[in-house]
């Protein structure tokens, strides 16, 4: 009989790898999705965007809903939210309603992630953490590239809308998983932080539209319109930290921000995530263009593939390379890498060959499998067990507001280095890969921050020990 604890992060696993089939397969079927609807570069991104962007904004107060009405119940409500949400995006009729589906998904999506993460802390002792986030992160590289690999051959064969139908089977398996195996399980039942939630929302909000309406949109920086919605996140997020210090039960740990390992993963997750989703998007959008390689939709899901599956095979051997030599040197080294393929591939030439593509995308899937075990174990760790769906939040905002922090600006560089709307030419493409490099200098600072080798089960017993007497 496999233990319980196993069957759970087979359940969770599995409930990630349907969700997660459509996210590269998608991005590669970025330019025939725009040539379906004859709509602009700046409106297609928040087909892949939207996503990233509105599970940032709803994932804090999901995370604090998990652990105050039910991890499992906020598992199964928001996977079956997503599930529904992704079918009817292959209906959708306009690019519009495509966005507007997209985002609901992604909402549901926000109850689930935190959730998940939450339901193997419970299960999971700290120690061993690391190792069973290791197989989460293999199996949210993994779901990439199964869906590429079909993702292709269906777009080619029929149609970029056969991704979301072909995706909904998956769900409902994974789903009626989830009712048979998942136990209850949530923390203190404490008053729940409306004033934090709407604040987040506001605040998160607007700097998401600040982002997408000024580096592509149609707001010059400067302007009227921008810089009133600026001053107004900002001011909610000011008051949001403010409001989250003083609250029996916050939906993000503000407090835990004072330790260093709870910064440093948040922030390694943030910028590992910002650097591999935004050059994930670059490099389809690169290949695709026929000025510079031409490739055809299998052509592009096919040649980004290897990336996927680096990051797959990587996330378990992450996980027991941090749990033997310590986060803080498996995550630097992952980084590292990782700001090393975004040079590789900044440094191509126009027309390459393949095999001189193929390394940067490889070694970038190494390094963010790298990072990821290691940086999500070292936030659940610090946080109480009462509050390990708000952990799970934390590191998840990291992450997706990195990815979509990761596509604005990367876009944004290509956007204002082109050499014409039509054909931004090599040279930009170059300039968005340095600026994702750029961002794996400062996550660099962000990994060295982590447990030292050999301290984190230590460090875990201790603050154990602690909180018993």
């Amino acid at each position: 009989m496999i233990p319980y604890r196993w069957r759970v992060l087979l359940t969770v696993c599995a409930g990630l790898f349907a969700s997660g089939l459509t996210v590269t397969a998608l991005t590669t079927a970025v330019p025939f999705i725009r040539n379906d609807f004859g709509t602009s570069l700046a409106a297609i991104t928040w087909v892949v965007s939207a996503p990233f962007l509105f599970r940032s904004i709803f994932v804090p107060a999901f995370g604090k809903v998990a652990d105050r009405v039910g991890r499992r119940r906020t598992w199964l409500i928001g996977f079956a939210v997503s599930t529904g949400a992704s079918l009817a995006c292959g209906f959708a009729p306009s690019v519009g309603l495509l966005i507007v589906f997209r985002a609901i998904a992604a909402i549901g999506s926000a109850a689930v992630v935190p959730s998940s993460l939450a339901l193997i802390s419970v299960e999971f002792a700290p120690e061993e953490r690391v190792k069973a986030f290791g197989w989460w992160s293999a199996t949210a590289a993994l779901a990439p590239v199964v869906g590429v690999v079909l993702g292709g051959l269906v777009i080619e064969a029929f149609g970029w809308r056969w991704l979301f139908f072909g995706q909904f089977p998956f769900g409902v398996l994974a789903l009626i998983l989830g009712f048979v195996v998942l136990h209850e399980s949530r923390g203190e039942r404490a008053p729940f932080d409306y004033g934090g939630t709407v604040l987040s929302i506001l605040g998160l909000g607007g700097v998401i539209l600040v982002l997408n309406r000024g580096p592509v949109g149609a707001w010059a920086w400067g302007s009227a319109e921008m810089l009133v919605v600026l001053l107004l996140a900002v001011g909610c997020l000011v008051a949001f930290v403010m409001v989250e210090r003083r609250v029996q039960s916050p939906i993000l740990l503000v407090d835990l921000f004072r330790r260093r390992p709870f910064t440093a993963g948040v922030s390694a997750s943030f910028f590992g995530n910002f650097a591999y989703m935004g050059g994930f998007f670059i490099t389809s959008l690169m290949l695709a263009e026929p000025d510079l390689f031409g490739y055809q939709a299998g052509e592009v899901a096919w040649a980004v593939a290897p990336r996927a599956a680096a990051l797959g095979l990587m996330g378990p051997v992450g996980g027991y390379l941090a749990a033997r030599y310590g986060g803080r040197r498996t995550a630097t080294i992952g980084m590292a890498l990782v700001g090393v393929s975004m040079l590789m591939l900044a440094s191509l030439d126009a027309g390459a060959l393949y095999v001189w593509i193929l390394p940067g995308l490889v070694v970038s899937g190494i390094g963010l499998g790298l990072v990821g075990p290691p940086s999500v174990a070292a936030v659940t760790n610090e946080a109480p067990s009462a509050d390990l769906g708000a952990a799970g939040a934390a590191v998840n905002l990291g992450a997706s507001f990195g990815s979509s922090m990761g596509i604005a600006v990367m876009q944004a560089v290509l956007v204002a280095t082109a050499a014409s709307a039509e054909a931004p030419g090599m040279h930009a493409y170059s300039m968005a890969f340095l600026a994702g490099a750029a961002a794996t200098a400062i996550g660099m600072v962000a990994t060295l921050n982590l447990e030292a080798p050999n301290r984190v089960d230590g460090a875990v017993r201790r603050r154990r020990a602690a909180a018993s007497r």
